[in-house]
């Protein structure tokens, strides 16, 4: 359900841009407009980019599941550190 949601925003905001760079102004009205027109394209692409790598970057991401699974396993385990006798973690000793 979230790959698909992902993917209709990717669509989306493909089809603003194409609809959008036509009827920006890059040249020419104020500088205001122009700084405007880059900032509105430079946005876009970061959420074209965004959706796209979450559509197709998320089944790659797999051995980060892996470490995190491993963190829960020795956390779940109780493993405490040497001369911690209260089982809160101290990183100044």
């Amino acid at each position: 359900m979230k790959k698909f949601r992902a993917l209709s925003c990717f669509v989306f905001a493909l089809c603003l841009v194409f609809y959008a760079v036509p009827r920006l102004p890059f040249q020419g009205i104020s500088q205001l407009a122009t700084g405007f027109s880059f900032i509105w394209l430079a946005f876009a692409i970061l959420v074209i980019g965004s959706n796209l790598f979450y559509v197709i970057g998320e089944d790659q991401s797999g051995s980060g599941k892996r470490k995190r699974n491993d963190f829960t396993v020795v956390r779940d385990r109780g493993i405490i550190p040497e001369g911690n006798k209260q089982g809160t973690r101290s990183f100044f000793k």
